[in-house]
């Protein structure tokens, strides 16, 4: 028991004070707080109270931004950022045939340090949370600019719970692109590329509602006024698309489980890098 709280800490530690993850949380982060505050700043020129980038500046409406970002592209680029320090480092590295043979159980590290993948993509959701809300007071006091209420926390709830749905899957696309490249950068470029590659292919009639795309926004319930503000995505859920929401998305996910745990049995130990 203690050698795992052991190996937890280690992993935790390796992410949190890992070069990449800090420079990307950071970027996303304010990329993040710059689509909300240029969202409010075009709400407060056309005086409109009610636009989703002004729910900022209520506790629960930030908290309800930040699951939507991370539920949708920063979300990916955290995602990606955090296999490649946890898992595709040590690859490139040549370290992952010394950690596997200093700790047994390749399924078992992996799945850890997904976990721990996952477990910070949600830490930084409540991160996130504080700085857009923040952003949104500051917003508010600056232009005097009183919104209408926004989501409760209730719905702020529900939108963290679907968010994590989607971070899940994030975590198991960034580990296999991890496995099947063994690059840090390579594992960047192979969890987002093909989110940019089909983003200009997602609104083709037949090709909308098998677009994974689609079933994240439809699970997600994006509103098409907050693109931009409260999330970064290239689809917003459409009257009959058909999108089969959470099955789809988990059926996804554990695709690319498969396929990671296929490329993971390659390992050999004391293998150079690939």
């Amino acid at each position: 028991m203690t050698g795992w709280l052991s190996c937890w800490y280690a992993e935790l530690r390796k992410a949190v004070l890992s070069p990449v993850v800090l420079l990307t949380a950071v970027g996303a982060v304010l990329v993040a707080a710059g689509m909300g505050l240029y969202g409010y700043r075009n709400a407060h020129r056309h005086f409109r109270d009610d636009a989703p980038a002004t729910y900022i500046a209520d506790p629960a409406g930030a908290l309800y931004a930040a699951a939507q970002h991370s539920g949708t592209f920063v979300g990916l680029v955290l995602a990606a950022a955090l296999a490649g320090a946890l898992y595709a480092v040590e690859c490139e590295s040549g370290m992952w045939p010394s950690l596997l043979a200093s700790r047994p159980g390749r399924a078992r590290m992996i799945a850890l340090k997904a976990a721990v993948a996952l477990l910070l993509t949600a830490a930084f959701t409540v991160v996130l949370a504080a700085v857009l809300l923040v952003a949104g007071r500051t917003a508010a006091g600056v232009t005097g600019f009183a919104a209408s209420d926004g989501p409760g926390w209730g719905a702020a709830a529900l939108a963290v719970a679907r968010s994590l749905v989607v971070q899940a899957l994030f975590v198991a696309v960034a580990f296999t692109a991890a496995a099947l490249t063994r690059r840090t950068v390579a594992t960047m470029a192979g969890a987002l590329g093909p989110v940019i590659v089909l983003a200009p292919v997602v609104g083709i009639d037949g090709i909308t509602p098998l677009h994974p795309q689609t079933w994240v926004a439809a699970w997600l319930r994006l509103q098409e006024e907050a693109q931009y503000s409260l999330y970064l995505w290239t689809r917003e859920p459409s009257p009959g698309t058909g999108a089969p929401g959470v099955v789809a998305l988990l059926a996804l996910a554990a695709v690319h489980v498969g396929v990671l745990a296929l490329a993971a049995r390659g390992d050999r130990l004391f293998r150079p890098a690939d």
